[in-house]
């Protein structure tokens, strides 16, 4: 049974062990394929066996909740939501990105308001916390960042280097080990010494993370430049459509309009996101104003006059931190790759795809797992396209993270006895070693 399913009624009557909760990677440029959360899965999987191992009462559920295991059609921010009301412990993996990254934050809140509700005198019982990356000094204050480091007592190499690091590297495999165990052992006495009944937890959109020193004011915007059920043409199925452009719908299995995928995606690579209709967006007379964003284009849109006009006129002077992505839900179709091939050439026309991502997504993405995908890279494309613009940079609200910017760059732990060294220039991306594939 899938912890999904598990919790997916008001009448759950089981609950998983722990919710894990980490500040999702950006992509690396030029690697779409590359899983940059890689070691948050590995540490998953090992303490979710360890949780197995171990406890008494568990039988045909997961332990663990892990948003990865989500299926991508789902309503993700939902499937958070229940599983934060029926966990019996939450298990944050913290680091300079979680401390810096809104949704994390929002998760820790969600379950921390869960306990208070529940009438406990100290809500922070219930949470597990792990060191996975150093903090820097500014943030040696953030609740139950002590009881992460009293998890790993007596053991330099994890307080000073944090547990991602042990995973890494094979002669620290002892060590890590024992803070897995660590873990598992102090969740299975929550969970089964004194087990708490499933409840609704809060909104995550009405939570504040207790972590974010200064929330930027950089806003997101996923613009949808599709038609809707009153001016999609005669000859194309009006199935998917609504009435308004953000509505669409083109793959069977999705829960949500495909802009609230993107948003979510936006929201927790640390942005506050807005979903808009096409033409919509604020136009100023300098596109230098315009913050980060993606156009999500139904190439449909193109096969009625008043939609190309809509669509030249959206892309005109587009900034190169807005990403144009087209969806293609028959991909098979000829009059669909016309109509392809013909907002391409106006993609093209306007100098709309300025970066590498950009020009593969506009050849077409053509499952919602693509599209997910795509959008992670192309997010994460669009703020370094932002910051790299003297308005990103100076001018306009920052987005590069704070706690982020005054972290410094891990090196391998030092052996036993040994002083760890820290450099003082920073990382190279959210809880990432230099030259090394995300986390």
């Amino acid at each position: 049974m899938t912890v999904n399913a598990m919790i997916s009624g008001a009448q759950t009557k089981t609950s998983p062990y722990f919710f894990l909760s980490y500040a999702h990677s950006d992509p690396l440029v030029g690697s779409p394929d590359a899983k940059p959360d890689e070691l948050v899965a590995k540490f998953f999987g090992d303490l979710t066996e360890a949780v197995r191992l171990h406890a008494v009462r568990l039988s045909g559920i997961a332990p663990g909740f892990y948003d990865r295991d989500i299926p991508v059609g789902s309503n993700w921010k939902e499937s958070i939501r229940q599983a934060l009301g029926a966990a019996q412990a939450f298990v944050p993996l913290y680091s300079a990105a979680y401390m810096d990254r809104s949704w994390p934050g929002q998760e820790w809140e969600c379950f921390h308001r869960r306990m208070k509700d529940a009438g406990l005198a100290d809500p922070l019982e219930r949470f597990v916390p792990i060191l996975w990356t150093p903090l820097p000094p500014q943030a040696q204050d953030q609740p139950g960042l002590q009881a992460a480091l009293d998890l790993g007592h007596g053991l330099d190499e994890y307080t000073d280097n944090g547990l991602r690091q042990l995973l890494r590297i094979e002669s620290y495999r002892a060590s890590y080990d024992h803070i897995i165990d660590a873990a598992a052992q102090k969740i299975i006495e929550l969970a089964e010494t004194s087990p708490l009944e499933p409840s609704t937890a809060w909104d995550l959109d009405e939570m504040e993370s207790p972590f974010v020193p200064e929330p930027h004011g950089t806003v997101f915007v996923i613009e949808t430049a599709a038609p809707t059920v009153s001016t999609v043409v005669a000859e194309h199925d009006r199935q998917g459509y609504g009435e308004r452009s953000s509505d669409w719908r083109p793959f069977p299995d999705q829960e949500l309009p495909l802009a609230e995928y993107a948003k979510q995606v936006a929201k927790r690579l640390g942005f506050k996101a807005e979903v808009a209709e096409i033409g919509d967006v604020k136009k100023a007379s300098s596109p230098d104003i315009r913050g980060p964003g993606i156009i999500v284009i139904d190439p449909w849109l193109v096969a009625d006059d008043n939609g190309r006009l809509a669509l030249e006129s959206a892309v005109k002077k587009l900034p190169g931190w807005v990403m144009p992505v087209i969806v293609l839900d028959q991909p098979e179709d000829a009059t669909t790759q016309k109509l392809t091939d013909q907002v391409r050439e106006i993609l093209n026309a306007a100098g709309a795809l300025p970066t590498e991502s950009s020009r593969r997504t506009a050849k077409g993405v053509t499952s919602l797992r693509e599209f997910v995908a795509s959008v992670n890279i192309l997010v994460a494309d669009a703020e370094r396209q932002y910051l790299r613009h003297p308005r990103g940079r100076h001018e306009g609200e920052p987005v590069a993270s704070t706690w982020s910017s005054m972290r410094p760059m891990l090196r391998p732990p030092a052996p036993r006895g040994a002083q760890a060294s820290v450099p003082d220039r920073p990382d190279s991306g959210p809880d990432s070693l230099e030259g090394t594939p995300g986390v």
